[in-house]
């Protein structure tokens, strides 16, 4: 080692110190974390994050991650396969969803009609209560919908990365750090949602539902992962895959548990509103995962890279 040598700084023999001055910097950890791929300069670089990813193996079929070019056929394969291979797993999350779903979620609606009850009450001073159910509305029927989806990327990533099925503890670690960000999110979905329901007629809402459904998965699913973009990259990701399996996971469960309370009711109802909200989670983890397969190699074991990596590192 030569006594001019510094942490950061390459001196070239035959050049002055005043030549190479101005290009001399101190670096201390990563330059560059996370590249940004809507800049138009193209000013950043990618490194990988968490550790280096799994390389892509020809012919080696991963288990939650689809194949490039197999379209809806290889997304409705791994979301099937996650639903076999992790049912038993994901038992414990439908069943906590199940409480907010079956005792706190009702229709936005509801809280309207309470409105002349509250009239009357306290002199018409217990109108000011409407707002605070408003506010308690949308935080608890957001709940179910963040479970779900934070349960199969918890869940489904490291069992199929890994082939063991993680404790519960672990699943925990690895998506507490960013539920506060996915709750909010779902509390503004439920929020647009619930206002179109009451200002539409049924068939625009639950159009305007499932479009929402399809952009809050993948979004979601960018939240606990990649931990730092927002719906322009969402969006960019839902150009890349096939829609077709998660609008139809999405439709199912903007609808299927309304008409489920009309026709059943009761515990029958929340078994299917749980069940289509678990499928429709499946389903946008396995179109985040295609679409991010179309834009560079990526395999189930780098997104439990990225899922595990400190939160520093993804800054």
């Amino acid at each position: 080692m030569s006594r001019g040598w510094r942490p950061g700084v390459v001196l070239v023999q035959g050049v002055s110190m005043d030549q190479v001055e101005g290009a001399m910097h101190m670096v201390e950890g990563p330059v560059v974390v996370a590249a940004d791929p809507f800049d138009p300069e193209s000013r950043t670089a990618e490194l990988p994050r968490g550790g280096a990813p799994d390389p892509v193996i020809p012919g080696v079929v991963d288990p939650l991650v689809p194949a490039a070019g197999s379209g809806l056929r290889g997304w409705a394969g791994r979301v099937g396969a996650a639903l076999v291979r992790d049912g038993l797993g994901l038992l414990p999350v439908m069943a906590l969803a199940a409480l907010p779903m079956h005792f706190f979620v009702g229709r936005l609606d509801d809280t309207v009609i309470a409105a002349p009850a509250l009239f009357d009450l306290a002199g018409g001073f217990g109108l000011l209560l409407l707002p605070l159910m408003w506010v308690a509305y949308l935080t608890v029927s957001a709940l179910p919908l963040v479970v779900c989806l934070a349960g199969a990327v918890g869940v489904v990533v490291p069992s199929a990365a890994d082939g063991v099925r993680p404790r519960p503890r672990e699943v925990w670690a690895s998506v507490r750090d960013r539920l506060r960000a996915l709750w909010l999110w779902f509390a503004v979905v439920g929020l647009v949602t619930g206002g179109l329901a009451l200002v539409t007629v049924p068939a625009v809402a639950a159009v305007a539902s499932t479009g929402l459904m399809t952009l809050a998965g993948v979004f979601g699913c960018g939240l606990l992962i990649e931990r730092g973009h927002g719906v322009r990259r969402s969006r960019h990701l839902l150009a890349r895959a096939p829609l077709a399996g998660l609008l139809g996971c999405s439709a199912l469960a903007a609808v299927l548990p309304l008409v489920a309370d009309e026709l059943v009711g009761g515990v029958a109802a929340t078994a299917v509103a749980v069940l289509a909200v678990q499928v429709w989670a499946v389903g946008a983890l396995v179109t985040y995962a295609q679409a991010r397969r179309r834009e560079a190699p990526v395999t189930s074991g780098s997104l439990r890279a990225e899922l595990k990596a400190p939160e520093e590192w993804l800054r």
